[in-house]
């Protein structure tokens, strides 16, 4: 007799839902896909906010223990945990392991393994446990998933091939949410005080995304006119950033082109983006495996992205020879292109469509279904 499939699934995220990040969005739209297959689905998380979300109930925690206590009194199924942070994301998964849950960990970022590497991080004690604790989410989960197959192929340089089966759950877009809507275009411009000239975007996290290079990259093109839109995810941990990016720009002598908007819904953050003609991505140079949910959500809403990356980018190869985006290999070549962009803007606007086309093959919803089959499996 085949066993019945889940009614429930337990989604555990450092950043649950509303928490305007690319985790936040990402099992927040798993969530609404088991809801639609008549999954039960609540969230668990040690972060402060709202309890409910869209529907869906939030238990949040206070400290490991809060934890620990939320799992056990939980009823046994599948959970989704989903990293970075690989602690303590490693240890839910092992709890939860040890109390009976069927464990599916999704691999995003190979935080620990990789800072380290680069120097990113110093080593010594904690940074051995946390490495530890990366490598034991092999052990803790039944199930392993990523983004792409180059992550899977440099956590396996990393840990060895893992001996439970490997999924791929690509990054993409909710396209619900994120899409071309040139009617609204001109009214979003106005509401903000744009101008008619062309309008550079960045919309996400502020730490670790080297926005102090961005911004003098940026301001020979704003110094000549063009603006640069600031779609911020604002938190304890940002605010400095945000206040010593704010200074830099009035010592490069560009405060006045720059405009902020911070913690925007998706859907706001989808209008604004429609207001706007580049997009701004700037990736660490060694990230290779990474293709960022933030380059298709610019080209789903119709922006030409402008994407600064290594030599061997997974990005570069996706959209080498192609009009669609601009793939950068250093600072210098940005603020060129950006110059050029910006004085040619309205050929840009004339392949929006284009953009949006292309934006259809990342659908999250495959990555949905991929999760969704280990989970309910």
């Amino acid at each position: 007799m085949t066993p019945a499939r889940p009614s429930r699934v337990l989604i555990y995220a450092h950043h649950a839902p509303p928490h305007p990040s690319a985790c936040a969005t990402r099992v927040s739209s798993l969530a609404r896909h088991l809801r639609a297959r008549g999954v039960e689905v609540s969230f668990l998380t040690s972060k402060p906010g709202p309890d409910r979300h869209e529907g869906f109930m939030i238990k949040r925690c206070t400290g490991r223990f809060g934890l620990f206590k939320a799992l056990l009194a939980h009823k046994r199924c599948p959970i989704f945990v989903t990293s970075p942070p690989a602690t303590p994301t490693a240890e839910v998964a092992w709890i939860a392991r040890i109390l009976g849950y069927h464990v599916v960990a999704d691999i995003r970022d190979p935080f620990v393994s990789e800072a380290l590497g680069n120097g990113d991080i110093a080593p010594g004690i904690k940074t051995r446990i946390k490495l530890w604790l990366e490598r034991s989410l092999f052990s803790a989960a039944h199930q392993v998933a990523y983004v792409s197959d180059a992550l899977r192929a440099q956590m396996d340089d990393s840990f060895g091939t893992p001996g439970i089966p490997q999924i791929i759950a690509p990054n993409g877009i909710d396209r619900d949410v994120f899409s071309l809507a040139e009617n609204t275009r001109d009214a979003t411009r106005k509401e903000l005080g744009l101008g008619s000239g062309a309008v550079f975007v960045y919309a996400g996290i502020l730490g670790g995304k080297s926005l102090e290079l961005a911004l003098p990259a940026l301001a020979p093109a704003l110094r000549k006119g063009a603006q640069l839109l600031m779609i911020a995810v604002e938190d304890d941990f940002s605010r400095p950033i945000m206040i010593d990016l704010k200074a830099q720009a009035k010592d490069l002598g560009v405060n006045d082109q720059i405009l902020w908007r911070n913690n925007l819904s998706p859907t706001e953050v989808a209008r604004h983006l429609n207001a706007c003609d580049i997009g701004l991505n700037p990736l660490p140079f060694h990230r290779n495996y990474c293709l960022p949910v933030k380059t298709f959500e610019y080209l789903a809403c119709g922006v030409h992205p402008m994407n600064i990356v290594g030599e061997n980018s997974a990005v570069l190869a996706l959209f080498e020879g192609d009009e669609l985006a601009s793939s950068c290999l250093s600072w210098a070549a940005c603020s060129s292109q950006a110059l050029t962009l910006a004085d040619d803007v309205r050929t840009l606007r004339q392949s929006a469509e284009k953009r949006a086309v292309f934006a259809k093959r990342f659908d999250r919803n495959l990555a949905n279904e991929a999760l969704s089959e280990a989970l309910l499996q």
